[in-house]
């Protein structure tokens, strides 16, 4: 009888340490140097100062870690701010790998903001994540990290993104985030949802497909992705264009701030078409090359949905149909179209377009400019000058910087040829 009364005092006494363990950890988790220390790991791995508000730490259903008022700083000399802030953020391990770490059971986190700069110097905040190396260090070569996240999920993150140098500015926000078994090199199914302001637009996005993560050698990469969205504000109507379509692969390379997108498909506001492109996100600032090609459309739907309408010509099968191609060009701010072509109607064209200068130049091979003159001149039968009065007059609306030449244009019932119609615009293009 005596042993088995010791056998039974001992899981009574391991379950009163425990007990006394989870006890201790509770109540030590919610002092001030318990939150120091967990702050320091993460100013450590951040290489940035961090702070956090409260402390949790739980063992059942297994051990998790409950971190709220998280925040790291902003790098010196891009503001005031934080960097990074977490309203709350919940870590769960499994019972099996309490004595390693890198294999996480769920990855929960709210409220979260990221506040991406680019200085006016030309350098990101995100650059000096980590902290600078000592003056000819090197680092030693490990070996590939190993780790697992059974389950991440995000709600209500933002992120801001401003580059001073160029003056712009936009935000992501409302971002919700879903995926499961995520591993460096191994792909997983992930769900995204956000929405954008730009300026004066709003924007909802949805994305789903497989992603892939190689945190060792920076490489981020999205296949098999399918999206839709919505985007409103001037100059669209209350109702807004919808976006749908797809996209084969967008890959982003950390060592060089590359985006890279492959074979996409898009229909927007009733235009369907492709794009590729390549977008730099690293120094001096933003610049993007993208391509983008659509099919046949009819421009008096897209017009309508686009909040501008086209004029009632005296052809009504003027405007039936279009298609275009255009290169797309940021650079430093800028915005440039070049090269853009296309066919409308019977006519095709060349152009180069700078929005922001109001700066056009094309050249048509042959249209009849009878077919685009509005409705109420079909009761006369229009003149030769009274005819290119009208074009210029369509175009001065737009204040432009514009030159267009015609290889053959009809106008009323003569036909030139090496025409040229140049505006001027009232005032000087912002530089």
């Amino acid at each position: 009888m005596p042993l088995t009364r010791r056998h039974l005092r001992i899981p009574a006494a391991i379950a009163l340490v425990a007990l006394a363990a989870f006890a201790a950890l509770w109540i030590g988790a919610r002092t001030p140097f318990a939150r120091g220390m967990v702050a320091g790991w993460i100013e450590d791995a951040a290489g940035l100062p961090a702070s956090i508000g409260t402390l949790g730490i739980g063992l059942f259903p297994s051990p998790s870690v409950d971190i709220r008022g998280l925040a790291i700083a902003q790098p010196p000399g891009f503001g005031d701010g934080p960097f990074v802030t977490v309203g709350r953020l919940e870590i769960r391990i499994p019972w099996s790998g309490i004595f390693n770490v890198t294999d996480v059971r769920e990855i929960a986190a709210s409220d979260a903001t990221v506040r991406l700069i680019v200085g006016r110097d030309g350098a990101t905040n995100w650059s000096k994540l980590g902290g600078e190396p000592a003056p000819g260090a090197t680092a030693p070569a490990e070996a590939p990290a190993r780790w697992k996240v059974g389950e991440l999920e995000l709600e209500r993150g933002t992120i801001d993104y401003r580059d001073l140098a160029a003056g712009s500015h936009g935000q992501l926000a409302g971002i919700a985030l879903e995926a499961d078994g995520l591993g460096p090199g191994e792909p997983f199914p992930f769900d995204l949802k956000l929405g954008g302001i730009f300026g004066a637009n709003t924007m909802h996005f949805a994305m789903k497909g497989q992603g892939r993560l190689d945190t060792a050698a920076g490489r981020y990469e999205g296949s098999s992705l399918e999206y839709r969205g919505w985007v409103g504000g001037e100059p669209l109507p209350l109702a807004g264009a919808e976006l749908t379509g797809s996209l084969s692969r967008a890959a982003y390379e950390a060592a060089n701030g590359v985006v890279t997108l492959e074979d996409g498909r898009f229909e927007f506001a009733e235009v369907p078409g492709i794009f590729k492109g390549r977008v730099t996100v690293g120094e001096p600032s933003m610049a993007a090359v993208v391509a983008v090609a659509t099919e046949p459309f009819a421009p008096r739907t897209t017009a309508i949905i686009l909040g501008k309408p086209l004029p009632t010509t005296t052809d009504p099968a003027a405007f039936e149909s279009l298609q275009l191609a255009l290169e797309t060009h940021l650079q430093a701010g800028v915005l440039r179209l070049e090269p853009v072509s296309g066919r409308l109607d019977d006519t095709n064209f060349e152009a180069r377009v700078v929005p922001a200068e109001r700066f056009v130049r094309a050249q048509l091979d042959r249209i009849d400019l009878n077919r685009y003159l509005p409705a109420a001149a079909a009761g006369a039968a229009p003149k030769k000058k009274t005819t290119l009065e009208t074009l210029v007059a369509e175009l001065a609306k737009f204040d432009l910087d514009a030159e267009i030449r015609f290889d053959e244009v009809r106008v009323a019932g003569a036909t030139l040829r090496d025409a040229v119609v140049r505006v001027e615009r009232s005032t000087e293009p912002a530089p």
